[in-house]
């Protein structure tokens, strides 16, 4: 039967459980983040040298719009399944298999619209596979838990991160090979959790009518009912629009402002980002693994995830003064610390605030719009930022920086976690 508002999951996950699932998270982030950061820009930059900003805004922009309408169908869409395989699990498989697919679109682009396209099917199928994947969160984890599982999913966005950059940075030097690793990545380390997941079916007749109007009716979550959901929702989609906006665009500033091959003759700006992406790893996994604990022990999640929204705040002012290597280096390591606490603490703040239970995957749907949308707005304030130029870097970052820091001040009017 479909479970109620109030039959939350009551038993704990075991090891095994936690272990597949991270494994499936970062996954997604090795097969997504070397997309975004490295890839889509260097073939911006192949395709059109002379305008590679402002295709890559382009192509940001026009994904990121598909993502958002995908979250929203996928979410509601797996809450309906009543397949014999489970609710979630047919539709990371789709999901999985199509984005997979649409790597050698994206990879066998020559023109802009070639390369629209390409990104165009990735989010679809992408966001089909993970909205599912989120979903089962809130599915299968207890509320006791979801600060330590929630800390080791969220070693998937720097894992990931990292493992893409120093993969496609540093290690693989061709088109072919880069985007064949991350699609196998992505199908390896996903068919463990798919293959044990226990996904229970949907009975037929317990599943929630689908009406068209009702369903987006039901997309808007009243921020006066549940005000909570609302500054959890605001919070998130600020510091998401500041770190889009520093992953997304960090290639093009290591090339054209820091000048990291003058200053490393012989060596790629990729080479640069890996190391950075490298560094930052170790403070973003320890302050994942922190925060996440710490907040289940103490009971506490608004401090955790506000501070660590400052503190890459704090990180993006230093990136707007163009400072020295090593200095880099440590503001780095300053963004991985605040970002790992926040992915941490943030994802199990917000799955103890949906307006829902029975509604998970819509829910997290209308969640996830502040993980798409930003991918959306970022393009145009960089465009902006940039100014005619596009290279006016400090603009850029201080902009970047005032966001996440007015995220984080976002989440401290939540009254229903503490």
């Amino acid at each position: 039967m479909s479970p109620s508002d109030e039959a939350r999951p009551a038993t704990p996950v075991r090891t095994s459980f936690i272990a597949a699932y991270t494994l499936a998270q970062i996954g997604a982030f090795v097969s997504f983040m070397p997309l975004l950061q490295v890839l889509l820009p260097l073939k911006a930059e192949a395709i059109d040298p002379a305008n590679k900003a402002l295709l890559l805004s382009q192509v940001a922009f026009y994904g990121a719009l598909v993502a958002s309408v995908a979250n929203l169908l996928a979410g509601a869409i797996s809450d309906r399944t009543t397949s014999r395989f489970g609710r979630r699990r047919p539709w990371m498989v789709v999901g999985s298999l199509g984005a997979a697919g649409a790597y050698l679109l994206i990879m066998a682009a020559k023109t802009p619209m070639a390369l629209i396209g390409g990104i165009i099917l990735f989010q679809l199928m992408f966001n089909l596979m993970f909205s599912a994947l989120v979903a089962v969160l809130p599915d299968r984890v207890p509320d006791t838990q979801k600060g330590r599982v929630a800390a080791f999913l969220s070693l998937g966005n720097p894992i990931g991160t990292m493992a893409g950059a120093v993969l496609i940075g540093g290690l693989l030097v061709t088109e072919f090979t880069r985007y064949v690793a991350i699609a196998l990545v992505l199908l390896i380390t996903l068919a463990p959790f798919v293959l044990k997941l226990d996904d229970k079916p949907l009975a037929r007749d317990s599943r929630p009518p689908f009406q068209l109007g009702a369903f987006i009716a039901g997309l808007w979550v009243n921020p006066r009912k549940h005000p909570d959901f609302a500054f959890a929702w605001l919070g998130r989609f600020l510091v998401l629009v500041a770190l889009s906006l520093v992953q997304g665009y960090m290639l093009y500033f290591l090339q054209d402002a820091f000048g990291y091959s003058r200053l490393f003759p012989g060596h790629r700006a990729e080479e640069g980002l890996a190391i950075l992406t490298t560094v930052s790893t170790a403070s973003n996994v320890t302050f994942a693994l922190l925060g996440g604990i710490l907040s289940d022990r103490l009971k506490r999640r608004k401090l955790f995830a506000a501070g660590a929204a400052l503190t890459m705040g704090l990180a993006m002012v230093v990136f707007s003064t163009t400072p020295s290597w090593p200095v880099m280096l440590g503001a780095y390591v300053l963004l991985g610390c605040g970002a790992g606490c926040f992915y941490a603490v943030d994802i199990a703040l917000v799955t103890q605030v949906l307006p829902s239970q029975r509604d998970a995957g819509k829910d997290l749907g209308v969640l996830n719009l502040a993980n798409t949308l930003p991918q959306a707005l970022a393009p145009m304030l960089a465009f902006v930022s940039l100014g005619p130029s596009h290279m006016d870097f400090r603009a850029f970052f201080l902009v970047a920086a005032a966001l996440a820091m007015a995220g984080g001040l976002a989440i401290l009017p939540i009254r229903g976690v503490r």
